[in-house]
Formats: structure tokens, C-alpha cells, sequence
């Protein structure tokens, strides 16, 4: 039996491991394709959601976003929790700390949850200065390279910190994906206790 709500760990459906037939958009595989993920597009999904599949009897839903508000969550819980009948939904997202532990509890991890590699090592190489260049450069050209750099030192180096870098480290874990947090100040604070 497959699971109504499935999560991918990718930063874009195409390097989410996913079958391909879902890569597609279909008539009965939908696409919502988003930076950030609202509670208007979770009440499309919701409506969506509640018509019938035109042909093969499944409907699937294939959502991919880089964040999701706190008010869209909440409006996914119960979807997620009791989809309709014949529905399956799969979330792709960059890393699953961006969600709501009552949402996560509700999704199956598919797939792996490492994506392609990332910049810490020379980060962690880099002296004070130079992470603080490093950040400056990042927040303006590449943000969301910011939050690989966190989830590397936390998945590769953890053992390595110091307890002040580990609590900076949680700290960055758990906003560093949230809308409206200053990635460049988390990242900072993280460059300092390291």
C-alpha cells in the first residue's frame, strides 16, 4: 500500500528521487511548483485534492517549494492526515526542518535525504573573517546555498563541535529554512561560535 503523503529530500523536482512518471504533469499528475508555499495554494491543493482522477484512478499530487508558512501547514494537516480517497501527495522540499513536527509526523521519508554536495568543509577551513566574506557573498548570490552549508555541519561534523557551536548549529537548523529569517544572521552567529 503506498502512503498518502510522502516527503523527498531535493532542492528541485528534478534531482527529487522520484519515479519518473511523476516528473511529468499529467491529468491526474498535477504540479505545484512554488518558492513558497502559502495558504492560498494549500487551499488549492485542498480543493484540488477533492475531484475525482480522470483516468488511471489515482490522483497525484507532486508539490515542490523551498518553504511553506506556518498557516499553510496547518491547512495541510488534515489533507495529509485523511487524504481523499484515491489521492497521493508527495512534498519535495530542501530539508525537512522547515516543517511543523505535527505535519512531518504526518509525511513518509522517500527516497534519500542527502543531496548533492555542499560547501562546508572549505567553510569550516575559512577563518573568521573570511566566513563572515563567505556569508556576505552567499546571502547576496546563492541564499539558499546557506542552508546546505548548515545541514553539511550538522549531518558530517557535529561530533566535531563545541556545545556553543552545537546549540548555534541547532539554532540555525531549525530557522534557516523559515520565511522571513535573515539566513545571513544565523549563519553569522553559527561562524562565530565555531
Amino acid at each position: 500500500m503506498t502512503a498518502h503523503a510522502q516527503l523527498t529530500i531535493a532542492t528541485s523536482l528534478e534531482n527529487a528521487s522520484l519515479p519518473d512518471e511523476l516528473k511529468s504533469e499529467t491529468a491526474d499528475t498535477r504540479h505545484l511548483l512554488i518558492d513558497s508555499l502559502g495558504i492560498d495554494e494549500a487551499r488549492w491543493l485542498v480543493r484540488e485534492s477533492s475531484k475525482k482522477a480522470l483516468g488511471t484512478g489515482l490522483h497525484q499530487f507532486v508539490i515542490v517549494t523551498k518553504a511553506l508558512t506556518h498557516e499553510a501547514q496547518n491547512a495541510l494537516l488534515k489533507l495529509f492526515e485523511e487524504p481523499p480517497e484515491d489521492t497521493v501527495f508527495y512534498l519535495v522540499i530542501p530539508h525537512e526542518s522547515i516543517l511543523i513536527p505535527t505535519l512531518r509526523s504526518r509525511l513518509i521519508i522517500t527516497g534519500s535525504r542527502v543531496s548533492e554536495s555542499e560547501p562546508a568543509v572549505p567553510f569550516l577551513d575559512q577563518s573568521l573573517k573570511e566566513r563572515i566574506d563567505t556569508i556576505a557573498i552567499l546571502a547576496k548570490d546563492d541564499p539558499q546555498s546557506l542552508g546546505r552549508i548548515v545541514r553539511e555541519i550538522g549531518e558530517r561534523h557535529l561530533h566535531e563541535l563545541s556545545p556553543d557551536a552545537k546549540r548555534s548549529l541547532l539554532l540555525c537548523e531549525k530557522y534557516v529554512y523559515n520565511r522571513g529569517a535573515s539566513r545571513k544572521m544565523l549563519l553569522e552567529e553559527l561562524a562565530l561560535s565555531l
